[in-house]
C-alpha cells in the first residue's frame, strides 16, 4: 500500500467510525466510503476490514440531517476580542491563490507564528476559533484552508462531502500549499524572524507530521491524533516535534510506538503524550468526543511547547 492508499484508508475508517459511534448514517457512509476508495461496491468484507462491527445491515434509513458541527458550543475568544485582529488573507501558492485565516495580537510585535492544519472537515469555525485562541496568547495564527484548490471548503454541503474532497487533494499539493503559509508567515513584518512553528489535528496532524519532514524552516511542531509520516523520512525533521494521542484511539495511538521509535533513532527532539481515557478528536468543542479535561491539558502542553522552542 502506497502513501496515497494510505491516506484514503485512514479516512475510509475515518467515515466508518463515525457510523459506528453515531454521527452518521449507514447509507451516507457507504457513499462516502465508495467516493473516498473509488470503488462502486462497498463490500461487507471491506466494511470489515474498515472496522465496521456490523458490515451486514440494511442500508433502507434514514439519512443523518445534522452533526457536531452545525451547532457549533465551542467558541472561546470571539472576533471582537479587543486583544486580537482576525481577517481573511490570501496567501500566494505554486498553483494559485489559498485562501486562509489569520488571528493577530494587536501592536506591531514582533510576534512567534502558528501555522494551523485543519481536520478532514476543512476550515470550520472552531479552527479559526483556535487560531484566535493563539492570537489571545501572544502568537500570529494562519489557519489555511487546504481545499482552495478545490473551491474552499464552504464550496460543500456537509462533512461527508468535505472529507470525500480532502482524501482527492494531491499530497505533494498539501505539503506545498503548507509551505506557501510557512513563506507568507515569514515575509510579515509582526512575525520574529525564525519563530514559525505548526499545529494540526487528525488528518491535519498527519499533514503536520508530514510537513515536519519537509520543511526545515519550522521550529516546533505539534500533532494531535495524526497517521504518522513515512518513517523513512523521519531523519529529515528539524523541528521539536510534540505528538498528542488519545488512549481509547487505538487506530491512530497504537502507531505511537513505531514513530516514536524513529523519532529516537534519528536522535530528534520530541515527546509522546497519551491522554487516558480521550478518544480521536478530544480536543475539538464543537464534537461529540471532546474530552473538556484531557483538551485543556493538551493545549497547556501545546503553549508550552512552542513557549520552549519558539
Amino acid at each position: 500500500m502506497n502513501d496515497t492508499q494510505r491516506l484514503k484508508r485512514y479516512l475510509a475508517e475515518e467515515m466508518v467510525e463515525e457510523y459506528e459511534e453515531g454521527r452518521m448514517s449507514r447509507r451516507q457512509m457507504i457513499k462516502t466510503v465508495s467516493q473516498i476508495l473509488g470503488v462502486a461496491v462497498v463490500s461487507p468484507a471491506l466494511l470489515v476490514s474498515l472496522g465496521c462491527s456490523n458490515p451486514e445491515a440494511d442500508i433502507d434509513e434514514p439519512e443523518a440531517t445534522s452533526g457536531p458541527e452545525s451547532n457549533p458550543k465551542g467558541v472561546t475568544v470571539e472576533p471582537d476580542d479587543p486583544d486580537i485582529e482576525v481577517s481573511e488573507v490570501e496567501v500566494a501558492g505554486e498553483e494559485g491563490v489559498i485562501e486562509a485565516y489569520q488571528a493577530r495580537p494587536r501592536g506591531e510585535g514582533p510576534f512567534g507564528a502558528i501555522l494551523l492544519i485543519h481536520e478532514n472537515r476543512g476550515l470550520t469555525e472552531h479552527i479559526r476559533d483556535v487560531t484566535r485562541r493563539f492570537a489571545k496568547v501572544g502568537y500570529v495564527g494562519l489557519a489555511m484552508d487546504l481545499l482552495s484548490r478545490s473551491g474552499g471548503t464552504d464550496r460543500f454541503a456537509d462533512k461527508a462531502e468535505t472529507t470525500t474532497a480532502i482524501s482527492g487533494l494531491d499530497r505533494e499539493g498539501v505539503i506545498s500549499d503548507l509551505k506557501s503559509g510557512v513563506t507568507w508567515l515569514g515575509e510579515r513584518p509582526y512575525v520574529q524572524g525564525r519563530r514559525i512553528g505548526s499545529i494540526g489535528w487528525c488528518w491535519g496532524g498527519g499533514q503536520a507530521w508530514r510537513l515536519a519532514t519537509q520543511e526545515p524552516r519550522l521550529d516546533a511542531a505539534v500533532a494531535f491524533y495524526g497517521p504518522n509520516p513515512p518513517l523513512e523520512d523521519v531523519p529529515n525533521i528539524q523541528a521539536a516535534v510534540l505528538g498528542i494521542y488519545g488512549e481509547e484511539d487505538r487506530r491512530i495511538t497504537d502507531q505511537q510506538p513505531e514513530l516514536e521509535a524513529a523519532l529516537a533513532a534519528a536522535d530528534k527532539t520530541y515527546e509522546m503524550v497519551v491522554f487516558e481515557g480521550a478518544d480521536h478528536a478530544f480536543f475539538n468543542d464543537t464534537g461529540e468526543r471532546f474530552d473538556p479535561e484531557a483538551a485543556e491539558e493538551a493545549w497547556a502542553y501545546s503553549l508550552g511547547w512552542f513557549g520552549e522552542y519558539l
